[in-house]
């Protein structure tokens, strides 16, 4: 997270209680140990009773006790002003599920806690080593508050990540129990949701509104993630000059899921991975796509007459061999590109080749088209993810109309404004000699606009001198005076001439970047095997990350031998009778679920919960006969 984010979630902490409390919580907390942040994993939570006894155990850890948390070596923590020695996570995690070590420390303290409660007066604080459950919590910061004041005492804030994978019926049960003691100690209870497309629709969907009213709903963003993902998307899909990158439904699909506000590195991290992973094992030709072009030779020389198949049925290609037809007038090399293989494998090079040089001049052209809004209009600068969606669409960015409004804008600039905005191009293509073929073919054109606005500049300096100078002169005689070329008509001629010059200098550039753009941004289907490069089916990426979970529970439900691949159930395809759907076939070995779903099913819309639960028993007593009918309810 980024400095913004931790901010407003200091904000909320130091916020919470403040309103209608007869006492102040807040405090700088980055300075001070204000806060114990007990962090709770959801996924190792199975039970109410473990989740109760981590959060104690943490607020101990927290507070610089641990001696009940499995630390044999006595280790201690220590806090004071300057460090804070704090124990390894997976030890602790460690000492929480150890049971049998807790049951016994607990039995210990108990006695311990009644001693000391009993024999214990108003001056003296509880000790942290006594706090073993919630009411001693509670007694913990009474008794301290009497003494320190409320002031001194820390919030105790609970975080729970990956909250929406928690089981909602004890998530349930643990906010009723934190609501019926948040007047006698300060919980700020912070849910992390870890299906960030969904965001705290994981709570509607789930808990029941008298449980959400008890919450204080407060969604936290990143405050940049525009930037951040402007520049995931730049190192991804821009700067990667020759690798995998994605069609236009992909990137809709990514940018909608993990992009803007609610921007997960995670889950982008394994969209692309699954992306990579699909793409490599299902289309043979990838091999193409992580060649080195310095030594591409025995790469090209491991395609087989398969590969080569392959390359002719690209949409790309075909065209490629069309044209040495329609336009080239080379009917010869267009027989070869389909019959010679080894022809095919000679001409690749010089492809890939293109394709290398595509991306990198796209770079560059994309940068100077994303800074161009800088100069024409700042207040409609669009982000880099969103001009990337533009030039993923058919004809491409370089012909979009927001880049022809640019270029409409462009012509209003003022001589300032383009003498910064050709700097700033001159330096991107500097920083791209290396990089980039159209750098070191388009600098010497950028100079030159350069040094002709220099001298238009130098021209309306000398326009703004000369009246000056005239003015200081003396005149001698009333002859020199009148035969000398008035003021007015000296200043009105050179401004003239200086808007004659910029004019015709910012419409050649006009005309330049109307080419330099349409060229270099042009649409990334119009190279050749272009279908090597870009992934463009997005139904696996969707199927993925955004499963039909009902119709996944449905199945399971149906169909148990064949989704599950239960040993018990016999094999459903082997039934015998074929008027009998294997799906709907009720079998007692079936999970019990799978059996009320089916009953269900049978019944219709109209259901007789006494007729259902006989019905059940009928089924499930063939397995055990002896089960009562408590048991079975």
């Amino acid at each position: 997270m980024n400095e913004f984010t931790v901010n407003d979630l200091y904000n909320f902490i130091e916020d919470t209680y403040d309103e209608d409390d007869t006492y102040h919580f807040a405090r700088d907390l980055s300075g001070n140990h204000q806060i114990r942040a007990v962090l709770i994993d959801s996924t190792r939570v199975l039970k109410l009773e473990d989740l109760l006894t981590y959060t104690i155990r943490r607020f101990r850890y927290e507070n610089g006790y641990s001696s009940i948390d499995g630390c044999e070596n006595n280790n201690e923590i220590n806090y004071n002003d300057d460090e804070e020695t704090v124990k390894d996570e997976e030890e602790i995690i460690e000492d929480f599920i150890d049971e049998n070590q807790y049951d016994k420390n607990i039995d210990d303290d108990n006695m311990y806690l009644e001693e000391e409660i009993g024999g214990s007066n108003d001056d003296t604080p509880l000790s942290i080593e006594n706090v073993i459950d919630i009411e001693s919590l509670v007694q913990w910061y009474d008794s301290n508050a009497k003494i320190s004041g409320l002031r001194s005492l820390p919030k105790l804030v609970i975080v729970i990540y990956n909250f929406d994978l928690l089981d909602p019926v004890i998530m349930e049960k643990y906010i009723y129990i934190l609501n019926e003691y948040k007047d006698r100690i300060p919980i700020v209870l912070l849910l992390g949701i870890s299906s960030v497309y969904r965001g705290v629709d994981a709570i509607h969907e789930r808990y029941s509104y008298s449980v959400e009213r008890l919450l204080k709903f407060k969604e936290f963003y990143l405050s940049d993630s525009i930037h951040d993902f402007d520049e995931l998307i730049t190192r991804f899909f821009i700067c990667n000059h020759f690798g995998v990158k994605v069609g236009i439904k992909v990137y809709n699909f990514l940018n909608d899921i993990y992009g803007r506000l609610k921007i997960s590195l995670k889950y982008f991290e394994l969209s692309i991975k699954h992306i990579i992973n699909y793409y490599f094992y299902s289309n043979p030709l990838s091999i193409l796509t992580t060649i080195d072009l310095e030594n591409i030779s025995p790469r090209i020389s491991l395609l087989n007459e398969y590969h080569v198949e392959m390359i002719r049925v690209q949409l790309s290609f075909r065209r490629f061999v069309e044209n040495f037809i329609n336009e080239h007038d080379q009917p010869e090399i267009a027989r070869c590109l389909l019959e010679d293989d080894n022809f095919v494998k000679s001409i690749l090079p010089v492809i890939l080749r293109d394709m290398r040089n595509y991306h990198q001049n796209f770079a560059v052209a994309f940068e100077i088209v994303h800074s161009l809004q800088r100069y024409v209009d700042p207040k409609l600068i669009k982000a880099k993810y969103e001009l990337y969606s533009y030039a993923l669409k058919h004809p491409g960015l370089g012909e979009h109309k927001h880049v022809q409004y640019l270029l409409y804008e462009f012509k209003k600039l003022k001589s300032q404004e383009l003498k910064h905005f050709l700097n700033h191009f001159q330096n991107v293509l500097e920083q791209n000699l290396e990089k980039a073929e159209c750098a070191r073919s388009e600098i010497q054109k950028l100079r030159e606009f350069h040094e002709r606005l220099e001298q238009i500049e130098a021209l309306s300096q000398h326009s703004i001198r000369s009246p000056k100078k005239i003015k200081k002169q003396k005149s001698s005689t009333s002859e020199i005076y009148n035969t000398s070329i008035p003021k007015s008509d000296i200043s009105s001629s050179s401004s003239q001439e200086f808007t004659d010059q910029f004019t015709k200098l910012i419409t050649s550039i006009f005309e330049y970047l109307q080419v330099f753009f349409k060229v270099k941004l042009r649409h990334y289907s119009t190279n050749t095997l272009y279908e090597i490069f870009y992934w463009e089916e997005s139904h696996s990426l969707e199927s993925l990350f955004l499963p039909e979970i009902r119709k996944s529970i449905v199945t399971a439900l149906r169909r148990p031998k064949q989704y599950l691949n239960c040993k018990c159930c016999p094999d459903e395809s082997d039934d015998d009778d074929d008027e009998i759907d294997p799906a709907g076939k009720i079998l007692y070995t079936q999970d019990d679920r799978c059996i009320l779903y089916k009953l269900l099913v049978g019944f219709g819309k109209f259901i007789h919960t006494d007729d259902l639960l006989e019905s059940f028993e009928n089924i499930i007593k063939k397995e055990n006969r002896d089960i009562t009918n408590d048991e079975t309810k």
